[in-house]
C-alpha cells in the first residue's frame, strides 16, 4: 500500500502536532528545571565572596575569643594573688 501526498501531509501533521504537544513543553520545563536547581557561575562566585567573608568573620570571632580567654586568664590569677596577700594567716 502506497501513501498518497495526502497521506504523507496528514502523518506529517500528527508528528509534528505530537512533537509540539508533547515533546516542546517538556523541553521547556527541563530548561526551566536546570535553570532553577542548577547554580550559575554568577552563583558560585558571589557564594565564594560570602564564604570568605564568614570565614573572616569566624577568624575575627576565634581571635577574640582567645582576648577574653586570656584577659579572664590574668584576671583569675590577679584573684589569686589578691588573696594570697590578703589572707588572714
Amino acid at each position: 500500500m502506497s501513501m498518497t501526498k495526502n497521506d504523507k501531509d496528514e502523518v506529517t501533521k500528527i508528528v509534528t502536532d505530537a512533537l509540539n504537544d508533547v515533546m516542546i513543553p517538556a523541553l521547556d520545563d527541563m530548561e526551566t528545571r536546570l535553570r532553577n536547581d542548577l547554580a550559575s557561575k554568577k552563583d558560585v562566585n558571589e557564594l565564594k565572596v560570602e564564604l570568605k567573608d564568614i570565614k573572616a568573620d569566624i577568624d575575627t570571632l576565634d581571635r577574640k575569643f582567645d582576648a577574653q580567654q586570656n584577659r579572664l586568664d590574668r584576671h583569675g590569677k590577679d584573684i589569686e594573688t589578691l588573696k594570697s596577700h590578703f589572707a588572714v594567716a
